[in-house]
């Protein structure tokens, strides 16, 4: 029995060790190189990725939660060297300006791959565009001035853990605020300057101070109301819902392309990040291929009680544009006075619209004011009904100059049919007569 078990037991150690040298070489073939060759050659990589092609990205920055992305353009070079350009209010603060305008910035510094708990990318010396977010001095110009934010200023990163590479995309976080950014790669052609500026003029076709609400359309019907846009810090509440006790801030970066969320925002089940600009100007939600963001109909915007269209006396055709021209023609024989503005506004206290001629005589102006009624007519059309009233200088007007009375039943009763260079900030609109398109008018906020 004792010599049974000691060839068992033999047998059992040396198929144990065979075991083990078959897992050996599989390890072995896994790990053939240590910890830090690896590490050193992902460092490596990334050196590679991020100067390849001529090294141009555009990255999307946040540097905290409570303020807005900024895009920054940046060229990596072999040699150590980037150049990162951008085009935010903190650079024109650098250089001084007092007001909260975007301002241009570029400048050259140095940066590197380093190696902690994976490759980092560092930019290790000053550069005073984009370290102005980690400085950790106090901001004066912030709109909390109680808060004294000395130690550790905007809260932002200059130091980024990569995390991955896919289809010119790089994956990154920030090393000490945790912060998830992104990189995408850009022609090495592409003008820093140019770029930038196109991104600024983007953010402006987006949301305009000037209409206070736009909407996040979901499939499922309902809508979103975004107000503040303009400040890149949404402030969103579902419609019908009270506006104080639900709304919630939300950061956003506008990009060459569209917006995004800081972070996947999910409503009424759906969850959202990024939107791409159509050529409406409208906003379309890339992660779903549904979810929108516009402003109201053309029309309900084009009649808000508080607005008011000026025309561009520039910009008029057919019988509009000839009307004009007698109307200009009958003020100049009429004492040599001259038209200087029309625009159309709500007047609340008589409970209807003004169609507001504005008349220079002896450096005085004088208003003719004619009323009408708006009709909305399906979502984007108006028609102009007037009354036949008006204040006291148009009766006097009408009188002396009948290509007034010509101008009025030129629109009287004429369906329009309203059209904007952006659907998510109608700021402009064109006002084209439905039953023929030669007779328009352009107007602005």
């Amino acid at each position: 029995m004792k010599k049974y078990f000691n060839i068992f037991l033999l047998s059992l150690v040396a198929l144990t060790s065979m075991t083990m040298m078959s897992c050996k070489n599989e390890t072995d073939e896994i790990f053939d190189d240590d910890a830090v060759t690896r590490l050193e050659n992902a460092k490596d990589n990334f050196i590679n990725i991020l100067t390849d092609k001529g090294g141009k990205w555009q990255m999307q920055y946040y540097s905290n939660s409570n303020e807005p992305g900024y895009v920054y353009v940046m060229t990596f070079r072999t040699d150590g060297s980037v150049t990162i350009s951008g085009k935010n209010i903190w650079i024109g603060k650098v250089e001084g300006e007092s007001l909260d305008v975007p301002t241009y910035g570029s400048q050259t510094s140095l940066w590197d791959v380093i190696t902690d708990n994976g490759p980092v990318l560092s930019f290790n010396s000053f550069n005073k565009y984009f370290h102005v977010f980690a400085d950790p001095e106090d901001i004066p110009s912030m709109s909390d001035e109680d808060t004294d934010e000395t130690g550790y200023g905007h809260e932002g990163d200059y130091e980024f853990d990569l995390m991955k590479y896919s289809g010119d995309t790089l994956y990154i976080t920030g090393k000490k605020y945790g912060i998830d950014m992104i990189m995408t790669r850009l022609d090495a052609g592409i003008d820093d300057h140019v770029y930038m500026d196109e991104v600024v003029a983007m953010a402006d076709s987006f949301f305009n101070a000037k209409i206070p609400q736009v909407y996040m359309n979901l499939p499922n019907g309902t809508r979103w109301i975004i107000k503040n846009g303009a400040t890149s810090i949404l402030k969103m509440f579902r419609e019908g819902d009270d506006e104080i006790s639900t709304s919630v801030n939300h950061n956003v970066i506008i990009t060459h392309d569209g917006l995004s969320f800081m972070n996947p925002l999910t409503v009424d089940g759906y969850t959202v990040q990024n939107f791409i600009r159509q050529a409406d100007g409208s906003l379309l939600c890339r992660d779903d291929n549904e979810t929108t963001i516009t402003a109201d109909d053309l029309n309900m915007v084009f009649t808000t009680p508080t607005f008011k269209w000026k025309f561009d006396l520039t910009q008029m055709g057919g019988v509009l544009a000839d009307q004009l021209e007698l109307l200009r023609t009958d003020l100049n024989n009429y004492g040599k006075r001259k038209l200087s503005a029309i625009d159309i506004s709500y007047n609340t206290d008589l409970g209807c619209y003004l169609l507001d001629f504005s008349c220079v005589y002896q450096k005085k102006t004088l208003h003719a004011s004619f009323y009408f009624n708006a009709e909305l007519v399906g979502e984007n059309q108006i028609k102009f009904n007037f009354t036949g009233e008006g204040n006291d200088v148009s009766v006097v007007y009408a009188e002396k100059c009948p290509a007034f009375n010509s101008f009025i039943a030129a629109m009287n009763g004429v369906t329009y049919t309203l059209t904007t260079s952006s659907l998510l900030a109608p700021v402009d609109m064109k006002v084209t007569d439905s039953s023929n398109g030669a007779n328009y008018f352009q107007c602005w906020l």
